[in-house]
């Protein structure tokens, strides 16, 4: 294979992955600085919380929700699971804090059948979220298998365009 052919190929698979990803995507710029503590008010006079959803609903992102919300309220203010989410192993991480200084830290993870409380109405498994709680939504294993193959087709159409190019040399 010739060094040009080999770089032409590089550079096709570079370009379906950044058209993939998308080059409109922005990362907004957070300025952390040692505030003291706030507090927000809702409109009905209730004290918010600020919680983090990622993953796998319609809008992820950080939310301040008033301070009795649980967790399918949680993924209800994020529009809901998508139809790739796995809703059978929800993550909960929150952390709890160690002494009345608040200088240790620790980091705990629960999971949760979000599937199985709609399915039963188990309170236990909707939890009351708690202030910085950061809830997480992972794909289904379909959603999973389908990205592989789609990534083996696109491999598949570099392979195909190196091929046509060394028989079109041969001519």
């Amino acid at each position: 294979m010739k060094r040009g052919t080999f770089f032409v190929l590089v550079f096709l698979g570079a370009v379906l992955v950044a058209a993939e990803q998308g080059f409109s995507q922005t990362v907004p710029i957070v300025n952390f600085r040692n505030r003291g503590a706030q507090y927000q008010i809702g409109d009905e006079n209730e004290v918010l919380i600020q919680v983090n959803i990622w993953g796998f609903v319609r809008m992820p992102g950080q939310y301040l929700v008033p301070s009795d919300t649980d967790l399918i309220s949680l993924i209800s203010f994020a529009g809901g699971p998508t139809e790739d989410a796995d809703i059978t192993k929800v993550k909960l991480v929150r952390t709890i804090h160690l002494g009345s200084d608040g200088a240790d830290e620790k980091k705990k993870i629960y999971e949760f059948n979000v599937k199985k409380f709609l399915e039963t109405g188990d309170k236990s498994l909707n939890p009351q979220l708690m202030p910085n709680d950061t809830v997480i939504i992972k794909g289904s294993t379909v959603h999973l298998i389908s990205r592989m193959l789609e990534f083996a087709s696109k491999l598949t159409f570099i392979a195909q365009i190196y091929f046509w190019i060394s028989v079109a040399k041969r001519y």
